[in-house]
């Protein structure tokens, strides 16, 4: 007996597309950035209503008038994605590299503000408190994002929403230490030891040189451990399948917080840095929404924390500029800005899923008999 049997097929199928050649993925992507910030300088030109080329000039200048600056804010923005590579790359989604930073730098601020007349002593007590505050904050960073993982290896809990709610609870921290600090007579303390700056670190060349350095340092340091070595290769096993990875004997909850711990390491250098050498003072904004932008730094560059140098550059370069043409035009706020360089990243991403899935528009239902 037959009969006949309507198979619905669904009007867009997505299939995993094979990997292209990569000159031309790069070619894709630079056609796409290129094409888009033009779109968007076009879009500043209706709303502003001043000539097209001033713009794009404004921007530029706005970018590069500060070149210490720009390179700052890229590594900062590298720092922070390294930050949750290891994490992202094991698919544990930690977006609470904000407060890990900001606790392992609230940590610094306080041995600053209480050990700032033992380091104005001499040079050897100014370098026993910066090793302190650099081992204090990392300490304190690694705590904050050990403690997510160990609920999520025994208590099964959901990292993303655990991460979250630490970023806040570290924001809190921050506030209410900065107004112990500042005895209630204001929110904070302000610049610690501006007048003897204890707790500085030394000036090569720039304020940002050294900070730059280590960033850059830490950067190449985290591609060999995910790249070389065997740690790297559990992680890589363990974000690919976990069930697989138990299956061939891994610890995976071992794995997990190991790698948690590694993370948070990054994170207190980072803290340590923001708070002897960035700005030498802490509130609950002093990281903004790096550790969210991150994210989207590290996806980009599919977490190889070489390529996401590229990617921070550009971004801090936007963010630079368009806050430039918003200062000169008079736009008011930064929103606009982070319209443009929201269209451009949009666009940016709209090309990495056409470069990475192909689409296919089914055009109608067919029929099939079916004994």
């Amino acid at each position: 007996m037959s009969e006949n049997k309507r198979t619905h097929t669904p009007l867009i199928s997505v299939f995993k597309r094979e990997e292209l050649p990569r000159s031309k993925s790069i070619m894709i992507r630079v056609a796409t950035f290129v094409g888009s910030f033009f779109v968007a300088m076009f879009l500043c030109f209706l709303v502003i209503k001043e000539n097209y080329f001033g713009i794009i000039g404004t921007m530029f200048a706005g970018a590069v008038i500060r070149p210490w600056k720009l390179l700052m804010d890229t590594a900062l923005l590298l720092a922070f994605g390294i930050a949750i590579v290891p994490a992202f790359k094991m698919k544990f989604w930690n977006m609470g590299a904000n407060g890990q930073v900001l606790v392992g730098a609230l940590v610094s601020i306080v041995l600053m503000f209480y050990l700032g007349d033992f380091a104005a002593k001499s040079t050897i007590n100014n370098i026993l408190l910066l090793l302190l505050m650099l081992v204090c904050s990392i300490i304190a960073s690694v705590i904050w994002a050990v403690i997510p993982a160990i609920f999520k290896v025994f208590f099964k809990t959901n990292e993303t929403l655990f991460t979250l709610m630490m970023n806040y609870i570290a924001g809190g921290l921050v506030a209410y230490v900065n107004y112990v600090l500042a005895e209630g007579k204001k929110e904070s303390p302000g610049i610690v030891n501006a007048a003897t700056e204890a707790g500085w670190f030394p000036v090569v060349v720039d304020k940002y040189f050294l900070p730059i350095v280590i960033i850059l340092i830490i950067s190449v340091l985290i591609y060999f451990y995910m790249s070389k070595t065997k740690h790297g290769y559990e992680i890589s096993v363990v974000g690919d399948s976990i069930n697989t990875a138990k299956y061939v004997g891994m610890k995976t909850g071992k794995i997990i917080i190991r790698t948690l711990i590694v993370s948070g390491i990054i994170c207190g250098i980072i803290g340590f840095l923001y708070s002897s050498a960035i700005n030498h003072s802490i509130n609950q904004y002093t990281c903004g929404s790096l550790g969210f932008t991150a994210v989207l730094v590290a996806w980009l560059s599919n977490f190889n924390p070489l390529t996401m140098g590229g990617i921070s550059f550009v971004l801090a370069f936007l963010t630079n500029g368009t806050s430039k043409v918003s200062s000169i035009y008079r736009l008011g706020t930064n929103d606009f800005s982070n319209v443009i360089i929201g269209l451009i990243f949009f666009s940016i991403l709209i090309s990495e899923f056409f470069i990475r899935f192909r689409v296919r528009i089914n055009k109608r239902n067919r029929k099939e008999g079916v004994e």
